[in-house]
């Protein structure tokens, strides 16, 4: 298993620091907070105030405040560790994809997992996007290696499939690259 401290630092390589990209739904983005997703967010008080003390922020920009720092590690904790339930799935590449993906894609990333359960595993899952008691135990239930790879492949399909809509294909090569990155380890 690995502490959520490990799988922070995996997933915030591939966030970077200050975004503002022209087609991406998020809008203005800090280390992969989206303003447009989470506009109520603790952080964008920070943002604007940085805004307007130096003006436009330049492209992954590292705003070096320590309290903006804990509120970014703060925000994946509860909004993506804790609420999709990481800390049930026992084995530490599991962890790695499956919090990765519900990073990028929110519930869909969990419902993606349910759906590859169904699929290959024999599960039946409600596709809600919650990752409860049910999914946790279709997922012990599986071979952490086989799971990991039908969970990468049906991350590269819904990539390419969600590449198709609006601007998203200007993004399609960094979330293979993204996935790419991710190893099954033992």
């Amino acid at each position: 298993m690995k502490t959520f401290d490990e799988l922070f630092d995996g997933v915030i390589k591939h966030e970077g620091y200050y975004a503002n990209v022209e087609g991406d739904r998020g809008g203005e983005t800090y280390m992969g907070v989206a303003r447009n997703l989470h506009p109520d967010w603790e952080g964008w008080q920070y943002i604007d105030a940085y805004k307007e003390t130096y003006g436009e922020i330049p492209w992954n920009l590292h705003i070096d405040i320590p309290e903006l720092n804990c509120m970014v590690k703060d925000f994946y904790c509860h909004t993506f560790y804790e609420k999709f339930r990481i800390d049930g799935i026992l084995h530490g590449s599991l962890q790695e994809i499956i919090f990765d993906w519900c990073v990028n894609s929110g519930v869909w990333g969990a419902r993606g997992v349910q759906r590859v359960l169904n699929q290959f595993f024999d599960a039946d899952l409600k596709m809600d996007g919650i990752i409860g008691k049910m999914t946790l135990e279709a997922i012990a239930n599986c071979q952490p290696k086989e799971l990991f790879w039908e969970i990468k492949k049906a991350r590269i399909r819904y990539y390419h499939k969600i590449a198709k809509k609006g601007k998203n294909h200007l993004f399609l090569e960094g979330w293979l690259k993204r996935i790419g990155k991710i190893t099954f380890e033992d």
